[in-house]
């Protein structure tokens, strides 16, 4: 007997707890998502509550794609999870496999509905059986593609230059503290966005990467261009404790708001139309600063402690060096 992909039209609703007052900043932050308090009682934000604030967005992103192939008109916040069903969670494997979909992308997918099942599970509004059910729906196997690109040196040094030829001199020092950062640092977009002025000490170089994917907190010694370029920042950047990237207004003045993900991808977009370069995203940065280690020779955990990853082979993907590195490595062996 088919199974319907329509889930029912109704589901009771909640109000959302209030979240008690907090002098920190950044706990308060991760209570929100997209503005909205989390619910308590919802298995889509407490599963999401779950993740680090680096990979909310785009889990919401690939529920809602779930929702819409399971018929659902609203968004996937309004979704009745605890009526998920095994058979829909294996239908919608198999259309994001018909579609298309890349393996990464539909293997996050399946454990986004495992993630909140889970989280329905142990709100006591699903069974046992239920959850192991979805739990059994299998990932897909297969090769993950290999996207994005590294800079070359040369491509730096024409975005460098070109951030001079910006209209205010505190977004040239902005846009070339962010750039050197993205690179010599290697942090995610959503890491350089929520840095603090007190995660990082000028004096030693010194900076704490607090808000990293899975919650997971590193440090990072930066080159001594990158506090260079920091310092040139900090004088056009107000002195008061905060962001240490910040939004400018269009006459040139610095804001005391945290520079957002579009913001930075806006920065980087305007930079590589003035330098004439190919397109990149904030991501290539911190392909840029791996692939720069393993030129280096830099041993590959000492790579992955320094990017912030759990397991090597994910350091791997973010390997970027091209045919001729190998050509080189392969020919430059002596017998």
């Amino acid at each position: 007997m088919a199974t319907s992909l329509s889930p029912p039209t109704t589901a009771s609703t909640v109000s959302p707890p209030k979240v008690p007052g907090s002098s920190n900043v950044k706990a308060l932050r991760k209570s929100k998502i997209d503005g909205r308090r989390l619910n308590a009682t919802s298995p889509y934000h407490v599963y999401l509550n779950s993740l680090a604030t680096s990979g909310r967005t785009a889990m919401t992103t690939l529920l809602d794609q779930c929702t819409v192939l399971l018929g659902h008109k609203g968004s996937a916040e309004h979704y009745p999870w605890h009526q998920l069903t095994f058979e829909q969670v294996h239908l919608v494997r198999s259309q994001l496999v018909e579609l298309g979909y890349a393996v990464n992308t539909i293997n996050m997918s399946l454990a986004g509905l495992r993630g909140v099942t889970k989280a329905a599970f142990n709100l006591g509004t699903t069974g046992p059986d239920n959850m192991l059910r979805i739990g059994a729906v299998k990932s897909i196997k297969g090769s993950a593609v290999r996207t994005g690109r590294r800079l070359s040196p040369q491509e730096v040094k024409q975005l460098l230059s070109a951030s001079n030829n910006l209209p205010h001199k505190a977004r040239t020092a902005r846009e070339k503290a962010l750039l050197l950062i993205g690179i010599g640092g290697g942090l995610r977009c959503s890491e350089i966005c929520s840095l603090s002025l007190e995660d990082i000490d000028l004096s030693s170089g010194l900076l704490q990467v607090i808000e990293g994917k899975g919650r997971k907190q590193r440090q990072i010694y930066l080159a001594k261009s990158i506090i260079n370029a920091l310092q040139k920042w900090l004088t056009y950047r107000h002195s008061q404790p905060g962001p240490l990237f910040t939004r400018i207004l269009k006459n040139g003045q610095p804001t005391n708001n945290h520079l957002s993900a579009s913001g930075l991808t806006h920065a980087l977009k305007s930079l590589q139309i003035i330098a004439g370069t190919p397109a990149f995203t904030p991501h290539d940065m911190r392909r840029t600063f791996i692939t720069q280690l393993l030129e280096k020779g830099i041993d590959l955990n000492t790579v992955r402690q320094l990017a912030g990853h759990s397991d090597v082979s994910t350091t791997v993907r973010y390997d970027k060096r091209d045919e001729q590195w190998q050509k080189n490595a392969s020919q430059g062996i002596a017998f």
